[in-house]
This record gives structure tokens, C-alpha cells and sequence, in this order.
């Protein structure tokens, strides 16, 4: 039998088959997302297709995502960056094909869920923030996934950090979204626009800034203060010292994440404390790992976790 954990996100989809749930053994897989503009044919182009290559039966498929959904329902109720699916039930699509456990979580949450678990040392509280097509934000408080009041807690790439008058225009509508300001493709098109080139990967613009090109190191920087400062934030109101950075900003290297480090740590020295910041230890797959965990929901408790 097999369970699978998909990690579906606006570019690529990430995934891993595993029949004993020994998690440390995962081949862990990515292909692009296939865009149609139809939420059934991508659902069956980009997941469906995965699910239909497992080795064994499927005894079970947990779902990472992107959006904004009902745990309840299995709907999805919003999908900034790919709004065609905004109130599809997705649950019920996969239900009806497979007829096996189906569990759905925000992807941030999964990935939150998988460097918990597979931290080097053991804390109570932790926030992992993920960076990619979009960015997203798990909190661990008291070893238990929050979720808050509505179940939308952790939505960090809506936080507003730009003026009113931001020509930063995010996916969800509004403008000076933190997402629409350090995201992978945001940054990505300021230095395109900048150099007059066609990078085609944020770790394209990484290797420049290595090499101290001017409009990599403006862009980089830029993404670098406003990460540094959201962090900031979260740290005055939740007094939280772990942080790890997720999605595919974990490719880009440690000195980048030292840098954000170090920025937040230095406007913390009034208060005489620091944060630790790190990258993610399961790299661009936590979201793969979290799904995984949730769907065997006993390893997580028997370490010693509490999930939803």
C-alpha cells in the first residue's frame, strides 16, 4: 500500500510515495505545475497524474496547498495565485477517484509541521516561513500547530509593509502586501526589469549577487529588509526565537539567510535579546514531509506533538 504526500504550489508541485511511513527514507520528487485555467483538468494533470503513479495501492494522499481552504469541507475557498480554483472542492474530487483517506493542510502549516518535527533540537515554539510563488507563514506555539480563530492564522504574505501609495500590486488585489514585495517572481521581475534581461530563477539573481552584480544586490537587499523586518515584527508580538525559511528561498544559500539574521538581530540588541534563523533542514520539501506526518498523525503524537 501507499501513502503519498503532495506539496501543490504555484510553480512546482513537490511530492514522495512511502508504504511504511519511515519518513527518513523518502525520495522526495518535483515537476512543474501544469496551468489550463480549469481547476478539474489541473487537478487531474498535476495531481491525479502523481497519485495514478504510485507503486502500490493508495491507502491514503494528504494534500499540501497553497490556499485558503475549509478543513471541513475539503474547499477551497481562495487561491491568490491561481484563483481558478477559488470554491473548488477538491476533497470531493480526489474522494470520489480514490476512495481512500484524504487529508488537506495550508502549505505553510505542512512545512511548519515537518521542520518541527525534524528539528536537531527540541522547542516549543517556531515559526517557518515558506518563500516562493507566494509566501506563507506555520506557527508552533506549545508544540501545537496554530491555526487561529477562522483557521487562517499564519496568511504573512498579506501583512501590509508598504505605503498606500505602493506600486507593489499583490496577487490578492490589494497593494504593499508583504508577498508582493519579497516574493520569488517579484523579485525576480525587478531584476529582469532592472538589468533588462530574462532570468528565468530567484537562484539565478542569487548567484549574481555572489558576484556583487549591482542590480542582484539591490534586489536582494531590498528582499532582505522587508523578510527582516516582517520577522522583526513577529518577534515584538509573539516573542518567538526560531525561525526557519522555507520554499525556494531555502536554495539560495546560508549567507542569505545569515544576512536576514543578522539584520533582525541587530535591531534587537535595544532589548538585549536575539533570534535564531535558519534554513529549512528539509530544504524545499517540508511541505512534503508535513503532509505525510498529518496523514500518519500517530508519529506526530508520539513524539509528543499536537496537530489539528
Amino acid at each position: 500500500m501507499s501513502y503519498i504526500g503532495i506539496d501543490v504550489g504555484g510553480t512546482n508541485i513537490r511530492y514522495a510515495f512511502t508504504e511504511e511511513f519511515d519518513l527518513n527514507a523518502l525520495n522526495c520528487q518535483k515537476r512543474p505545475f501544469v496551468k489550463t485555467g480549469d481547476p478539474y483538468s489541473e487537478i487531474e494533470e498535476n495531481i491525479c497524474e502523481i497519485i495514478d503513479k504510485a507503486p502500490n495501492n493508495v491507502k491514503g494522499i494528504s494534500i499540501s496547498l497553497a490556499a485558503i481552504m475549509d478543513r471541513n469541507t475539503g474547499i477551497v475557498k481562495k487561491w491568490p495565485n491561481n484563483p481558478c480554483w477559488n470554491h473548488y472542492e477538491i476533497v470531493k474530487h480526489l474522494s470520489n477517484k480514490y476512495n481512500v483517506p484524504i487529508v488537506i493542510e495550508d502549505d505553510a502549516n505542512c512545512g511548519a509541521i515537518g521542520e518541527h518535527f525534524y528539528l536537531p533540537i527540541a522547542v516549543k515554539n517556531m515559526v517557518y516561513i515558506t518563500i516562493g510563488t507566494g509566501i506563507g507563514c506555520g506557527i508552533v506555539l506549545n508544540d501545537a500547530l496554530f491555526i487561529g480563530e477562522n483557521g487562517f492564522a499564519g496568511e504573512l504574505g498579506h501583512v501590509w509593509i508598504g505605503e498606500k501609495n505602493n506600486k507593489c500590486m499583490c496577487s490578492c488585489g490589494n497593494k504593499g502586501c508583504f508577498q508582493s514585495m519579497a516574493s520569488g517572481p517579484t523579485v525576480l521581475k525587478k531584476y529582469n526589469m532592472a538589468s533588462r534581461t530574462n532570468l528565468k530563477s530567484l537562484e539565478q539573481v542569487y548567484e549574481l549577487y555572489t558576484r556583487s552584480d549591482s542590480n542582484a544586490v539591490k534586489c536582494l537587499s531590498d528582499m532582505i529588509n522587508s523578510i527582516s523586518i516582517v520577522i522583526y515584527n513577529l518577534v515584538m508580538c509573539l516573542d518567538i526565537s526560531t525561525f526557519i525559511i522555507g520554499g525556494g528561498a531555502s536554495n539560495m544559500g546560508t549567507e542569505f539567510v545569515s544576512n536576514i539574521e543578522n539584520h533582525v538581530n541587530s535591531q534587537l540588541k535595544t532589548f538585549e535579546r536575539d533570534v535564531s534563523i535558519k534554513r529549512a533542514w528539509l530544504g524545499e520539501y517540508s511541505g512534503v514531509y508535513g503532509a505525510l506526518l498529518l496523514l500518519n498523525n500517530k508519529s506526530y503524537r508520539e513524539k509528543g506533538l499536537r496537530s489539528l
